[in-house]
């Protein structure tokens, strides 16, 4: 009897570590894609400035390279961007931009993010913008020479945008 409550007491304490375990997984999952949907958010607004001359953002809108902007829609043409070169995502490169997240007055309990989100913008045909994203989690560690994820999580977002074609707003009207 004694041996079957050990082997239940056994089974029990090693199914917590395994729920303990995803749970921290989700969690960290979920940090890095809020960071990279902010960081997305914020290089949007920055494009959108660019086209509005929008002072706002001024220091930001001359990280949008120009020099080589993407002539097509199509996935190999878009795989050919500047985002898909590691060497420009490494700290301090000239198009990287890091985001710093702000708070409001009313938040009670500020993150402190350890890996700030970071965001790319690439100028492409018709006045639009390529704009990869990239969250990484608090626990995550990239390694220096190869600019690759060794633990922790990440998450990469990427959208076309369009700045001056209109959308629709909350109210029904277009913006």
């Amino acid at each position: 009897m004694l041996v079957i409550i050990s082997f239940a007491g056994l089974l029990a304490a090693r199914n917590s570590a395994t729920f303990e375990q995803f749970s921290n997984n989700m969690r960290t999952n979920q940090v890095a894609r809020t960071s990279a949907e902010d960081a997305l958010r914020q290089c949007e607004r920055i494009a959108r400035a660019s086209v509005e001359d929008n002072a706002a953002f001024a220091a930001d809108v001359g990280r949008i390279e120009d020099g080589t902007v993407i002539s097509a829609d199509t996935e190999e043409a878009i795989s050919d961007g500047i985002w898909n070169t590691r060497a420009n995502w490494a700290e301090g490169a000239a198009n990287l931009i890091t985001v710093t997240p702000e708070f409001g007055d009313d938040v009670q309990s500020r993150a402190q993010l350890r890996n700030p989100p970071t965001c790319i913008i690439q100028a492409m045909v018709n006045d639009r913008f390529l704009i990869t994203a990239r969250g990484l989690s608090n626990d995550a560690q990239v390694d220096d020479d190869s600019g690759l994820l060794t633990a922790g999580s990440e998450v990469w977002l990427q959208s076309i945008l369009t700045p001056l074609v209109p959308t629709l707003s909350a109210n029904g009207g277009t913006q």
